[in-house]
């Protein structure tokens, strides 16, 4: 059915349709992908610029909660051209719910490690929207990879015997 119609196709009409609807599939996951990873990114950076430069340490004594988030937004404010986004509120609440426990045994070469393995996620998953031709066929031939070879049928061929209705009525 093409357009709400019923369509007579031949085989390499309908292999072009279904590769054209897998490869938009696989650019969306890219790109929901893409935006999880830079959201990630977005947070680690947050955290550490806000544990680096001991922001926390300047809203211990404020008592009203507006404040407190203004104190840190103020803070940030000179970073924001280095993140993927402008600084939102929920990013504020989340670097006030960061444990103690964190901050204390904040290892700041192991976070700076984990933030440069997302940037290279991110470079790949770019890469892959920008290649996704590629990125389908291999996609492809990962499915043949695990699906494929080595995989045997579950359910078992069995041979029924020839119903006869007489026996059927009968039993």
């Amino acid at each position: 059915i093409l357009d709400n119609k019923p369509v007579f196709l031949g085989i390499s009409e309908i292999l072009k349709i279904s590769t054209e609807n897998t490869k938009q599939v696989l650019l969306l996951e890219l790109q929901i992908k893409l935006k999880e990873l830079e959201e990630k990114w977005q947070l680690l950076t947050l955290e550490r610029i806000f544990i680096e430069n001991r922001i926390y340490r300047q809203i211990e004594e404020i008592e009203s909660w507006e404040e407190v988030l203004n104190v840190i937004h103020r803070e940030l404010l000179p970073y924001e051209g280095d993140l993927i986004r402008k600084i939102v509120h929920a990013d504020l609440i989340q670097l006030t719910e960061i444990k103690i426990k964190k901050i204390t045994r904040y290892d700041l070469d192991r976070e700076k490690e984990k933030i440069h393995a997302v940037e290279d996620l991110i470079k790949d998953t770019k890469y892959h929207i920008n290649h996704l031709v590629d990125y389908a066929v291999n996609y492809f031939k990962n499915i043949k990879k695990e699906h494929g070879i080595g995989q045997f049928r579950k359910t078992d061929i069995k041979i029924f015997d020839k119903i006869v209705a007489s026996k059927v009525a009968i039993a």
